[in-house]
């Protein structure tokens, strides 16, 4: 049996440099989950490089786009945040119209309480028009019917 001549042995192995975007692949020397080649020494690109120096750019109507986005957002919450404002103040001033027509209420019931009590009314009655409680009680008396109707007919002439 003749010796495979592609076959280095482990020493020289290690000795080899590596290199960057290729490496040479042997059969008898492959790592585990690498790919068996035909051809023997023959170099094959890396499987699954990953650059890690490329950046993919950014195009402008994407920043534009997102600009206007955000823009159109913080006019929206602005505009949501003075309207709330707004409201907020309505309601404050008519609360306090409510609560100014409510002490305008107690007082004018006061005044019609105070206004129509006994002791007052009877009071002015007796200044302004001279009215005075009785001082003895008032005298019934019975009329006869034909009278009345008598009396009806003389005021009818």
């Amino acid at each position: 049996m003749a010796k495979n001549r592609y076959i280095n042995p482990p020493e020289t192995v290690a000795a080899l440099p590596k290199f960057d975007d290729r490496q040479i692949y042997n059969n008898a020397l492959g790592a585990a989950g690498e790919i068996p080649q035909a051809h023997p020494g023959y170099a094959l690109p890396k499987q699954n490089v990953r650059r890690v120096n490329a950046k993919k750019r950014t195009k402008t109507s994407n920043i534009v786009g997102i600009l206007f986005l955000t823009a159109t957002v913080a006019l929206l919450y602005v505009g949501n945040v003075i309207a709330v404002n707004n409201l907020a103040k309505e309601v404050n001033d008519l609360n306090a119209r409510h609560s100014q027509i409510i002490s305008t209420n107690e007082v004018i019931r006061a005044e019609i309480n105070r206004k129509a009590s006994l002791e007052r009314i009877s009071l002015m009655a007796q200044e302004k028009l001279s009215m005075v409680n009785p001082k003895e009680a008032p005298v019934w008396f019975e009329m006869d019917r034909e009278k009345v109707n008598e009396v009806q007919e003389q005021l009818q002439r």
